[in-house]
């Protein structure tokens, strides 16, 4: 069964993740900038990209989902279908035919069968003082602690049904992640928390927009609880 037919990037409380790390990347690409974005599903941070000035090379691999980010008629999207992790080394095997000012991992990394590598063979596509851009779903944040003191949940790492139907693999907690990034070449320029998440899904769609604007106003002030981590990294050779 296809990714697709399960999720709806556009309608899920997950969209509320998106739209608020579009808005925090954004305010790190000028206009012109080339961006190479991994995982970019219905185009939905695309657009932000697009309306910042970026030109986009989006990759996904769910034809339905590209399907419809190729109908939003965004100028400058090279749209490309293909698994992320075969999708790189095929580049890498003839070069990167381009380097990118930034590259967006936005929610994929827990999808990942070799984080390391994927992440550190990223680092040939990024022009000199390139930026990768990292988020990922928090294992210790608000919500899950929560589940975990009131024994709806017995491990804060635990896979929700949810989540293994989305093809998670394991989640990472902050320290996990930086080790990941350190290991894959990679320094750690910026952080910052993406939303808090007091609720669970079902709850949180209940609520009004200036509530949910809050609780994304919330997570850069309560980064260790919000819902993902955002981390912006250069390779560590100082080449970059």
């Amino acid at each position: 069964m296809g990714y697709a037919t399960l999720y709806d990037p556009d309608t899920d409380v997950d969209r509320w993740y998106t739209d608020a790390t579009a808005a925090s990347l954004t305010n790190w690409v000028r206009p012109g900038d080339r961006v190479l974005e991994l995982g970019c599903a219905t185009g939905r941070m695309t657009a932000a990209l697009v309306g910042a000035g970026a030109t986009v090379t989006a990759v996904d691999r769910e034809p339905e989902y590209l399907d419809r980010a190729e109908s939003r008629g965004l100028a400058g999207v090279h749209w490309v279908r293909a698994d992320i992790e075969p999708a790189l080394l095929a580049s890498l095997a003839g070069g990167w035919p381009e380097q990118f000012d930034h590259v967006v991992l936005a929610n994929v990394v827990h999808e990942l069968d070799d984080p390391v590598g994927t992440m550190a063979s990223l680092t040939p596509a990024l022009a000199p003082a390139g930026l990768l851009h990292v988020s990922l779903q928090n294992p210790s944040s608000l919500h899950r602690l929560v589940g975990f003191a009131t024994g709806a949940i017995e491990d804060l790492r635990a896979i929700s049904e949810r989540g293994e139907r989305f093809e998670t693999l394991r989640l990472y907690d902050l320290f996990e992640l930086r080790a990941l990034c350190r290991r894959a070449g990679l320094r750690e320029v910026h952080h910052e928390g993406v939303m808090l998440k007091p609720l669970p899904n079902a709850a949180l769609g209940e609520l009004d927009d200036s509530t949910m604007d809050g609780f994304v106003a919330a997570g850069r002030y309560l980064s260790e609880l919000a819902a993902m981590h955002y981390l912006i990294l250069r390779s560590a050779d100082g080449g970059r």
